[in-house]
């Protein structure tokens, strides 16, 4: 992609995200997130052809941004590793931060969208794959350091569950992220050796 497709499709995603936060799904058309947008609506049909097309798109442009941040977290050791990538997922300042907030509830939103849409569930299945692989590594790790003493595969489906769960929990209920993380925080220290 040339520098302005890159800075064109950033700017759409941009405009997605935001319309997306401020109407939800349901409400979602081509003309909300042209509202969004500081080019023209035909731009957005010139590069989709539907809403849907779009928000594929969306979603794969966010979930490979998340996806590039939990592949990053290469040092320190296991458990701040593993307490890295359950923080991206679950932020403890959620509610304080409106940006990860609405983020999170527009990837449940989209989310709910994929036992009607394949492409969404083979997406996100995706990630969940890449996500507890991420999980499973640190463990591993942690296992062969003596830090954890949990079968890797096992911990890392447990981890995936339960942030997902306190994450819908703290967007869908206003629960504080560091309240939502305290049964995560019981998790790992049963994981410890």
């Amino acid at each position: 992609m040339t520098d302005g497709a890159v800075g064109t499709r950033a700017a759409i995603m941009e405009a997605t995200f935001e319309a997306l936060s401020k109407h939800g799904y349901a409400d979602l058309t081509i003309q909300t997130i042209a509202d969004e947008f500081e080019k023209s609506k035909s731009l957005l049909y010139y590069h989709y052809e539907t809403k849907d097309d779009l928000l594929g798109d969306f979603l794969e442009f966010i979930l490979d941004e998340f996806e590039a941040e939990v592949d990053a977290e290469e040092s320190e050791d296991p458990e701040t590793r593993l307490w890295t990538v359950i923080e991206l997922l679950l932020p403890p300042d959620l509610q304080g931060n409106d940006e990860a907030r609405q983020l999170r509830t527009a990837l449940f939103e989209l989310r709910m969208q994929a036992p009607y849409d394949e492409a969404y569930a083979d997406r996100f299945a995706t990630t969940d794959e890449r996500t507890v692989a991420a999980f499973e590594a640190v463990l591993s790790d942690g296992v062969d350091e003596g830090v954890f003493d949990v079968d890797p595969q096992e911990g890392a489906e447990l981890l995936l569950d339960a942030v997902a769960g306190a994450t819908l929990r703290a967007v869908t209920t206003r629960t504080d992220g560091r309240a939502a993380l305290e049964p995560i925080e019981a998790l790992v220290g049963s994981f410890r050796a």
